[in-house]
Formats: C-alpha cells, sequence, structure tokens
C-alpha cells in the first residue's frame, strides 16, 4: 500500500496560486502548446472563431431565425464518470469491481495486489469482465508489459507525489466531452479475442473511456475562445458593481410544483432569484455573513464576455447544429461538459422586469440611469439587453452501465431510452446582459453573476483523433478473429506514448453497434 508520507499540505491547504497553475495546465491540454495570449484578446474572444457556420450578429436576427432556442439532433453520450476520474484510477478502475470504491491511494495498491495477468490466466469470464478498460486493451492487444494501464496509473501517481492526494476533478473529462459527440455512442457490449484466444468482453462504458482517453491525448487542434488571465489572485474586485439583484426566472417557475392559495395566501410566485456578483464571508465574531466584492476590475479576468457566449451558442447549436464543450466552473477547477441545448427569455437591465418581447428588454444607453456597469462599456454601445439563458449540458453518470441502466423507480409504461438519456443531463441558468451598437449587433456585454462559464471549445467538423501509429496497423481486422499482427504493434506503440490506437477503438465502436441484439 502506498502511504501518504509526502511533505505536500493537503488540497484545502493549497494557495489560490497554485490552483490556478493546475487550471491552467488543464487548459494547455486541451488547446494545445501556444495558446493565444490576451494581447491577442480581439481573436481569441471572437464568437466567429468557434462556431461551424457564423450567421447570426443581432437579437434581432436571432429572434426572426427563430433561435431563441435550440435542442441538437443527437445526444452526445456519457460515459463512466469514474473511467475518466484521475483520482479514482482513470481506465485503471476496476468500475465494476465493488473493492476499488476507495481513495486513490488504497485502489492502486488493491489492483497491484489482485494483477490483471493473474486474473487473465485464470480465465474465470466474470471476473476477466471486471477488469479496468486499459487493463482488458492490454490484454487484446497482447501487451504483457500493460504499458497503457501503467501510463494512466502514472498520472495519478504524478497528482499524488506533488498534491499528497489526487484533486477530485483532475481527470480526461476534456477528452471525453468532445469524444462524446465526435465518435457514435457505443451501444451493445462486444466480445472479443486476446492472442491466445481468451474473450474478453468490453463493455460501452469500456468503449468510452477508451475513446475518451483517445481524444484526451491525441485530438486534433480545436477552435477556442475565451480568456487566460495571467494576474495572481486574489483580484481585485468594484465593490460598486456588488449590488443584489431580484429577478423572475421563468423556467425555475415553470418547473415548480405551484403553491396552494389557500395554504400559502401570501406567498410570491415561485421563480424569484437573487444575483449578485459579490461574494458572502462568513463573519465568525458576529455570527453573520456579510456581501463583499463585485466584477473582476481586469478584463483579462472576467473571462468569455456575455457577447461571446451568447452569439458563440446560437450560431454553434442553433445554426450550425452542433455541440461544442463549456468549461462549466468560474473557479479554478476545469469541468468540461458538451452543450447539448440552449433556451432564452430577457429582463429590462433598468427595470430588472423579465419580459419575453425584445424591444421590452431594451433600454438606451442614454436613459440607463441605475447602469452599476457604467465604467466599462463599450464606447459604441447604443443599447443594453439583459438575458436569463438556460443551457443543457452533458454530465457523466455513476452508473456503471449508463447505457443500460434502468432506475428503481422506473415504471412499465415508462419510456426507460428516455429516463436514461434524462439522467444524463443536468441544467445551468446564467444572467447577463449584452451591449448593442446602434446597427443592433451584439458586441459587448456584463455577467451579473460570478457564475459563468469560463472558456468554450470545440473540435473542427468532421476531425478525428489519431496517434502517429495508426498507418502501421495495416490490412483489415475481423473483429471475430484476433487483431492482426500489425494493428496490435500498433496498438502497443500508441500505448507507450499514453494513448489507445484510434483505428482500434473505432472499430470496435463500430463492431459493436453493428451487432442484432435479440
Amino acid at each position: 500500500m502506498i502511504e501518504n508520507t509526502t511533505p505536500y499540505p493537503p488540497l484545502s491547504e493549497l494557495s489560490e496560486a497554485q490552483l490556478l497553475q493546475a487550471h491552467d495546465y488543464t487548459r494547455q491540454q486541451i488547446i494545445g502548446e501556444t495558446e493565444l495570449t490576451r494581447s491577442a484578446l480581439a481573436r481569441n474572444d471572437d464568437p466567429r472563431n468557434i462556431a461551424d457556420t457564423f450567421t447570426h450578429e443581432t437579437l434581432d436576427a436571432i429572434e426572426a431565425a427563430g433561435l431563441r432556442e435550440a435542442t441538437l439532433p443527437e445526444q452526445p453520450w456519457a460515459g463512466h464518470y469514474i473511467t475518466t476520474a484521475m483520482a479514482a484510477g482513470l481506465l485503471g478502475c476496476r468500475y465494476l469491481d465493488r473493492n476499488t470504491d476507495q481513495e486513490w491511494s488504497k485502489h492502486f495498491a488493491y489492483i497491484r495486489n489482485h494483477p490483471a495477468k493473474v486474473i487473465l490466466q485464470g480465465g474465470l469470464e466474470n471476473w476477466i469482465a471486471e477488469l479496468a478498460p486499459a487493463e482488458k486493451y492490454d490484454a487484446l492487444v497482447g501487451d504483457a508489459e500493460q504499458t497503457l494501464t501503467k501510463r494512466v496509473w502514472a498520472k495519478g501517481q504524478a497528482a499524488f507525489d506533488q498534491y499528497g492526494e489526487v484533486p477530485g476533478w483532475f481527470g480526461i473529462c476534456h477528452g471525453w466531452a468532445p469524444a462524446a459527440f465526435m465518435l457514435p455512442r457505443p451501444q451493445h457490449a462486444l466480445t472479443l479475442a486476446a492472442p491466445n484466444g481468451t474473450p474478453i468482453t468490453f463493455h460501452p462504458a469500456d468503449m468510452k473511456a477508451l475513446a475518451s482517453l483517445l481524444w484526451a491525448n491525441a485530438a486534433p487542434r480545436v477552435r477556442f475562445v475565451g480568456g487566460r488571465c495571467n494576474i495572481e489572485p486574489p483580484y481585485e474586485t468594484d465593490p460598486a458593481t456588488g449590488r443584489v439583484a431580484r429577478l423572475f426566472n421563468p423556467f425555475i417557475a415553470a418547473e415548480a410544483p405551484p403553491l396552494d392559495p389557500v395554504e400559502f395566501p401570501d406567498a410570491e410566485p415561485l421563480g424569484w432569484v437573487e444575483v449578485t456578483l459579490g461574494e458572502y464571508q462568513w463573519n465568525e465574531e458576529t455570527g453573520e455573513s456579510t456581501l463583499s466584492g463585485g466584477r473582476i476590475i481586469a478584463a483579462e479576468c472576467t473571462d468569455t464576455n456575455p457577447a461571446t457566449w451568447h452569439l458563440a451558442l446560437v450560431n454553434q447549436l442553433g445554426v450550425s447544429q452542433r455541440a461544442m464543450v463549456m468549461d462549466a466552473s468560474f473557479n479554478n477547477e476545469v469541468w468540461n461538459q458538451p452543450l447539448y441545448a440552449y433556451q432564452y427569455t430577457y429582463f429590462n437591465p433598468q427595470t430588472l422586469v423579465q419580459t419575453d418581447d425584445l424591444a421590452a428588454a431594451s433600454v438606451a444607453m442614454a436613459d440607463f440611469s441605475d447602469d452599476i456597469f457604467t465604467s466599462y462599456r463599450a464606447p459604441q454601445a447604443a443599447s443594453v439587453v439583459g438575458v436569463i439563458m438556460r443551457v443543457t449540458y452533458v454530465v457523466e453518470p455513476f452508473e456503471n452501465e449508463p447505457e443500460s441502466y434502468v432506475p428503481e423507480w422506473a415504471t412499465e409504461s415508462d419510456d426507460i431510452e428516455v429516463i436514461r438519456r434524462q439522467l444524463q443531463l443536468s441544467k445551468q441558468d446564467y444572467y447577463y446582459d449584452l451591449e448593442l451598437d446602434a446597427a443592433g449587433k451584439v458586441i459587448g456585454g456584463e455577467w451579473y453573476t460570478r457564475d459563468h462559464p469560463d472558456f468554450l471549445w470545440t473540435p473542427p467538423a468532421g476531425s478525428r483523433a489519431v496517434t502517429r501509429h495508426e498507418a502501421a496497423a495495416t490490412g483489415e481486422w475481423d473483429s471475430t478473429q484476433s487483431l492482426p499482427e500489425s494493428w496490435r504493434i500498433a496498438a502497443q506503440a500508441a500505448a507507450r506514448e499514453g494513448t489507445p490506437l484510434a483505428t482500434l477503438v473505432e472499430s470496435m465502436i463500430a463492431a459493436a453497434n453493428a451487432q442484432v441484439m435479440g
């Protein structure tokens, strides 16, 4: 067993600068080695850089196109969260083995004390089926050294050595998120033969994990928008922008059960929310929380501008009908989630009254007497419109097999497939305003809460994640037979670089989905 004897402080004691460094490293993994700096802000925060087809730049045009809401024709798939979490061992996690539900160091010790080699030699099909995705892959390609398995555990070891534990948000969600819409959804289990003939069953979650690792370590260049803050925290904020505003959110109201007017005669309608850029701090002496702070003053540290966010969302999901990825966390963690749908309504920034009418939500700059962001407005801004945006994105559940999971509460009359898909979705509401120029073009905006997307990105349409060893896998592979020798050699070479072979992963998914299930 590996004991935590390192001198590093626990994560809760790490400085914000240290966490920011880890956050920045994750961003670099996504966008490559030569990210644009904030000196190229205009290009790096331009929604045209991320949308496949950029058509609309005015709210009027979006309204005319009926794109105040949009849903993708196909929902990105969700894998097993555990297989993308470094704290669980990534693809080294035996997610079907109940004995591995523990912290990273104990999990790693358990794996080493119960080696895959022994389980494979035993030949018990049920035990083999519970091996980790990387262990199954190594066996499939005839890699007795378990190269891929060792590589994924080494990732966790490096984090453990640095922090004294493995941060819960470290992982390969930056691989899962694009793979979830760039590769087909694996729908069925697939039993393949190792070189010695041993049958190995790959579940959909195994194939999703391999696809996620492929896209994490061998992805093509991506299109990216969102700033990079090079200022050390804590950040200077503007207290004049820290006010608390009350807004009515109709999306919340529509989901909440109505209150009985007899039992609650004085209750206000459900859906009212408080929004603020300030932070509540608990005071131990007074036993009360106080609000402080506001908008971050440094423009380069305010993350994706609301205008970029709004136009990217409409033009990518609405016009182009293709997903993109958002970092759903404003703080120093990175949570990449594939976007699936959006809908929005308006509010008047002056009166804070919610409305579905664009004209009623618009305030001319000359009439905007209560503008707390007046110091930050674009000189070309002629009017401002408030927006309440609800986005739906895909999350990874904890169920061992999301594609076959049946909730205990489901009834025979329920559409189980619909329920499964809904359980893989989450929703988030964002509050902001948009600045329009005299021609009605969206040119800027301000967030009304600290909770907003950090950055957005997507691979180009039709691109592939590939290793440099693909060409070595020559000939065809019949999935009812063991892999050809050239495929095994190519796969082992790619594994030494920490990546499964793209040709093999894609072929496995195709073979699994081609099966006719009785």
